[in-house]
């Protein structure tokens, strides 16, 4: 990489929920390897691997990103249909997620360094953008790139007047110079970063670009792309990403790196916001109590089921206080109301009275979404009454 002309990038796979490995490995990579990211030339990613992208590049701190995310999973959770719940619209939950949370400058950070991967309905090609002129136009972008038809509706999204859909439709992992990117997948497969296959099956295939080992633990990841597990299950994902980066380095020997190259000026942003502290067990008061949590034990123990032998090692160096700031990042923060519905009597219940309960819902839901969608029926009207032509010209 160091070697490269062009100098390096970084590459993170579209994976929906599991978009909790990526925060792993980004800050084990800011820790243990820092010029990784501050040097990266460009950046790319494809649904959640852009929505990670662009909120680390917009300098977003790790625990309000990671509570943002558990905010999803409890809200997405609490839904008996999950996703495909009348009530829950995501494409409304990310538009105001990002106009609320990205800063009114990201597109001048991210212009020319985060390129977004989408596919583009009228001919399902790959597109990858990366110039922006305002905060509405990388919403709109991320939107699409994280539209799966079906889950998330049924008319696409637009950007620039053109709809897309979901970059990882043509694109899974884009970039433009594989030899010298560094690839991000939360997948077991091929890619630098990645869980490692414990069997010794190395069938695999390449799904848009991104690789997949043929197992069950695949076939469960993929499953919680669009239906996510508990939001414990997520941390260990987190960690996971953690400890996957830092075998990478291991592997490749890369440490502390060098210092910034001459072409990053001395005034460049930090783009590694986090309030967690790392340096050691004493740069937290209770950190010498952190061992003693029931969350972190469970935490680990259950991480420590699916982790290789050898990296055995590497769960010795993670700093204590990063796990118990992920625990407390990711506790349930609904109060005795949130508590009670978690519980399994509570669960069945919903489920039983779903027939009675789903019609209003969806009822309600349908009168919401046709307030939302009003300005924009002419335009989706025309979009839809086209379609049939335009498919019947290119047959």
């Amino acid at each position: 990489m160091g070697g490269s002309e062009r100098g390096w990038s970084l590459s993170f796979a579209g994976c929906g929920f599991l978009i909790f490995y990526h925060l792993g490995a980004t800050r084990c990579l800011g820790e243990r390897a820092p010029h990784l990211l501050r040097d990266a030339r460009m950046f790319f990613g494809s649904s959640a691997g852009a929505l990670h992208g662009v909120t680390f590049l917009s300098g977003l701190p790790l625990d309000h990103t990671l509570q943002v995310l558990a905010g999803l999973v409890h809200s997405v959770r609490s839904r008996a249909l999950g996703v495909l719940h009348p009530s829950f619209s995501m494409v409304r939950f990310l538009r105001e997620a990002l106009h609320r949370h990205l800063p009114p400058d990201v597109h001048t950070l991210i212009s020319g360094r985060m390129y977004i991967s989408l596919t583009r309905v009228s001919d399902w090609e790959n597109v990858l953008v990366s110039d922006f002129r305002s905060k509405d136009e990388v919403v709109d972008a991320l939107v699409c790139s994280s539209f799966i038809p079906f889950f998330f509706g049924f008319i696409p999204p637009t950007f620039r007047g053109v709809r897309y859909v979901d970059g990882g439709f043509s694109n899974s992992i884009p970039s433009l110079d594989d030899k010298a990117t560094i690839t991000v997948s939360p997948f077991l497969g091929e890619h630098d970063i990645c869980p490692k296959v414990k069997s010794t099956n190395f069938l695999h295939l390449d799904l848009y670009k991104l690789s997949l080992r043929f197992c069950l633990e695949n076939v469960y990841l993929l499953n919680k792309i669009l239906f996510p597990p508990d939001i414990k299950v997520l941390g260990e994902r987190f960690l996971q990403g953690y400890l996957d980066a830092a075998r990478f380095l291991e592997e490749k020997g890369i440490c502390d790196g060098p210092r910034p190259s001459p072409g990053v000026p001395s005034g460049a942003p930090e783009f590694l916001p986090f309030s967690w502290e790392t340096t050691g067990p004493e740069a937290s008061p209770g950190a010498a109590a952190w061992q003693r949590s029931p969350e972190v034990a469970e935490l680990l123990t259950h991480l420590r089921a699916h982790l290789l032998p050898r990296d055995e090692s590497l769960l010795e160096t993670l700093p204590p206080p990063l796990i118990a700031g992920l625990c407390e990042a990711l506790k349930p923060r609904g109060g005795c109301l949130s508590k009670l519905c978690s519980l399994l009597p509570v669960k069945v219940m919903s489920y039983v009275m779903l027939p009675w309960t789903l019609p209003v819902e969806s009822a309600v839901a349908v009168v919401q979404r046709l307030v939302l969608w009003l300005p924009d029926i002419p335009a989706d009207v025309q979009w839809l009454l086209s379609t049939p032509f335009q498919v019947c010209s290119r047959g």
